[in-house]
């Protein structure tokens, strides 16, 4: 009998240990995935502005698609704005700079659209500008939920919302499908003839692209 009752209490513990264990593993993922670093985002994100602004500067002298070129000129000259902005928060937030480089994985690619031209550049380049932005997305839904400065998380709000569209953009191009620039304000639209297409591409590629993120960050940790 005591060694039933021993075994018992034995079978208790390990059972009340797997349920707080499995309790406590959500909370710690919560917490983890709300982790921000606004300077180390800031940094990250001059120099992935950066690679994005060279390529858009390549797509405006190579690309054979008017709309194309088009699209790529407002990136560059937002981005370029936005690297601006950054760097003096840097400064001003934290009494520091970084100096926008290309990031060592962004030069493969730079090079192999050097060597393009006509169709194959405008797809590739597209392709390329899409994951591009899909990489991006999940550090700036993060930075626009957590950041501590309210002006950085509305440009990081901005910056979510207007590259999910653009990558609608970019994959209606790769589709054959004709874009535009919208006067006034600079915002980016496909033609009428193309929006619903180019819509419900952007919306995948904003799940596709939160997924991928989440995957790389567990296979970095490894």
């Amino acid at each position: 009998m005591n060694r039933r009752i021993a075994a018992s209490r034995v079978c208790a513990a390990v059972l009340m240990a797997a349920s707080l264990a499995a309790v406590s593993a959500p909370a710690a993922l919560a917490n983890e995935s709300i982790e921000f670093n606004e300077e180390e985002f800031l940094t990250m994100t001059v120099d992935h502005h950066f690679g994005g602004v060279r390529m858009a500067e390549l797509c405006v002298d190579k690309a054979t698609r008017a709309d194309l070129k088009g699209l790529c000129g407002k990136i560059k000259e937002a981005q370029s704005e936005e690297i601006a902005t950054m760097r003096s928060w840097l400064k001003s937030w934290y009494h520091t700079d970084e100096t926008p480089s290309v990031p060592p994985s962004a030069k493969p690619m730079l090079d192999k659209l050097s060597g393009l031209s006509g169709r194959a550049f405008d797809v590739e380049l597209s392709r390329d500008f899409a994951e591009h932005h899909r990489e991006f997305l999940s550090d700036a839904d993060k930075c626009r939920k957590h950041a501590d400065h309210g002006e950085l998380r509305a440009m990081c709000d901005k910056m979510y919302k207007t590259q999910a569209e653009e990558i609608g953009k970019f994959e209606a191009v790769i589709a054959g499908k004709p874009v535009t620039v919208h006067a006034g304000q600079g915002g980016l639209a496909a033609t009428s003839n193309s929006t619903g297409v180019a819509g419900w591409l952007a919306a995948a590629g904003v799940a596709a692209a939160l997924g991928t993120a989440a995957v790389g960050r567990r296979l970095r940790r490894q």
